[in-house]
């Protein structure tokens, strides 16, 4: 095992752990290359050595791959819904598969072409998910942050997309894995069927070229098998493999009508721009891991619990972000506003200075004037006095022409008399004003501009004309007279006094053959808007 110290680990680098049924070996991504940090072997003493790397390398953010035999695929179909109903199908049909086993993973593949165009699933599970609990708890024991769970077969559509142009057809992907064994994932026209894992006998070199060959002529014995559902197209199979194993697997294997073969070398694929790897192994351990740390797949099988750490950083960095965005924006806009106010102070100072010139020249100018037997403030307080009076002379014209304007409406209407007052409180009856009433006798001078409110009241009598007897004509006259009134523009309230005819609980109701000879009279009170210049 390398040492710890010799590691190198820095801020922002990545790592995988891949998981395989006796081992698990860490992958560490930095300046686009990729190195195998170290192997645990599946035990006591390998959880022991893994929990001492966890704790020696906390923070760095882990996505894990497995590559197991006991994975399990189905392929259903379901009917065509939304998508919080197609989840619940899913879960459904995932539940019915494989009960209790808390790996699972499911989605939507395609649609089919006829009938009710169902959507055609995968459905997968980790059905022995001791393998990868041990190796997990004690991620959750350190708090290192689980990115998620993917397996091999799951990210092999990305790895043939990756040494292949082409993806139609029937393919075979055959990979060799120094900590699992032979991989074989098959997939038509893209799409994932199956995968078969085969640990590699622990023997000389020479005889891996016969073990590949033997499986995979099992699993083409498989596929030709189901001919009549594949008839007349062709296999392509792709080794993906390096070093003497995979010139002799070309040297072994000659094209076919319904198979042909191609051979990928990991020493090609490694050398691509930005990285200078070299594998001396034919195993695809370091090209897998390259492509899986690049990509980093979305998370097929880790629960919430699983990746809370991971989920917890990325809100960390997502907070700091937002805080850093935020004060960035917060100094670009409180910049120019700072600059305006130094601004603004500078103003300030400078006609501060300049007031206080303009006061000493004043008060030069002030010293200098003849002597005066009043001062120069009491002078202003008459002058303000004299023009407030001047402002607030009243005159009953524009009251007489509001109810000129209303009385033309209603020829029916004889006015007997008009009493008007102008006083500072709308209540008044004209008539009846208080000695210390109506406009003030001493104005306030201790605020320039501050003017008494005043109203203009007036009390109307007047009767109806021709009147035949009827009160109630007569009242709906005066009703409408004062709505009249009151929808004026300077008539602050309209009141009526007294009716034709009253009606009040308290009067009594009498009346005698000659009530056609009575007078239908009445009274308003008409208070006009605040006079606040010269009327």
């Amino acid at each position: 095992m390398i040492s710890l110290a010799d590691w190198g680990f820095k801020p922002g680098a990545r790592r995988a752990l891949f998981i395989g049924p006796r081992q698990a070996a860490v992958f560490h991504r930095e300046n686009n290359g990729i190195n195998r940090t170290a192997v645990f072997e599946a035990g006591d003493e390998g959880r022991r050595k893994f929990r001492h790397y966890l704790d020696e390398t906390p923070g760095i953010p882990m996505y894990v791959l497995v590559d197991l035999v006991d994975e399990e695929y189905r392929r259903d179909t379901i009917p065509h819904v939304s998508r919080r109903d197609r989840r619940a199908l899913l879960k459904r049909k995932a539940g019915r598969y494989f009960r209790d086993n808390p790996y699972c993973f499911y989605k939507v593949t395609g649609r089919e072409s006829g009938g009710r165009r169902n959507d055609t699933v995968l459905i997968s599970s980790l059905t022995d998910a001791a393998v990868v609990r041990q190796w997990l708890a004690l991620a959750e024991e350190t708090g290192t942050p689980v990115a998620g769970i993917c397996s091999l077969p799951i990210f092999t559509g990305q790895l043939l997309a990756a040494i292949s142009n082409r993806s139609d057809g029937r393919r075979l992907l055959v990979s060799l894995q120094s900590i699992s064994g032979l991989r074989q994932t098959y997939f038509d026209n893209g799409e994932f069927q199956f995968s078969r894992l085969v640990q590699a006998p622990r023997s000389e070199p020479d005889s891996r070229l016969q073990f590949i060959r033997a499986e995979v002529e099992k699993v083409q014995r498989y596929l030709n098998s189901q001919r009549p559902v594949a008839a007349g197209r062709p296999l392509h199979i792709h080794f993906l493999m390096a070093g003497d194993l995979l010139r002799e697997l070309e040297t072994a294997y000659v094209h076919q009508e319904f198979a042909s073969y191609n051979f990928c070398n990991l020493d090609e694929l490694l050398q691509e721009p930005g990285s200078c790897k070299h594998t001396s192994t034919p195993f695809s351990d370091l090209f897998i891991m390259q492509r899986f740390l690049r990509a980093r797949p979305g998370n097929c099988y880790a629960s919430a619990a699983e990746t809370r750490y991971f989920s917890l950083r990325r809100l960390r960095i997502l907070a700091g972000v937002t805080g850093i965005m935020l004060l960035l924006g917060s100094t670009g806009w409180s910049g120019p506003n700072f600059l305006a106010g130094v601004a603004f102070k500078w103003q300030g100072d400078a006609a501060q200075e300049q007031a206080q010139v303009i006061a000493g020249n004043y008060e030069l100018a002030r010293q200098r004037l003849p002597e005066t037997p009043v001062e120069a403030s009491d002078l202003k307080t008459v002058v303000w006095i004299a023009d407030s009076l001047a402002r607030y002379k009243a005159s009953p014209i524009e009251l007489v022409r509001l109810l000129s304007h209303s009385l033309d409406r209603f020829p029916a209407v004889q006015l007997s008399s008009l009493a008007w007052v102008v006083a500072g409180d709308p209540g008044v009856i004209p008539g009846r004003v208080p000695v210390d009433s109506g406009l003030p006798v001493a104005l306030d001078v201790s605020g320039a501009g501050a003017a008494p409110e005043v109203y203009h009241v007036a009390l109307l009598e007047g009767r109806i004309e021709p009147f035949g007897g009827n009160y109630r004509e007569a009242m709906n006259t005066v009703e409408q007279l004062a709505e009249d009134l009151r929808a004026r523009a300077t008539v602050r309230d309209v009141s009526i006094v007294s009716m034709p005819l009253d009606l009040s609980s308290g009067a009594a109701l009498q009346g005698s053959t000659k009530s056609l000879q009575q007078r239908a009279e009445f009274t308003l009170k008409v208070v006009s808007a605040s006079v606040g210049r010269r009327l």
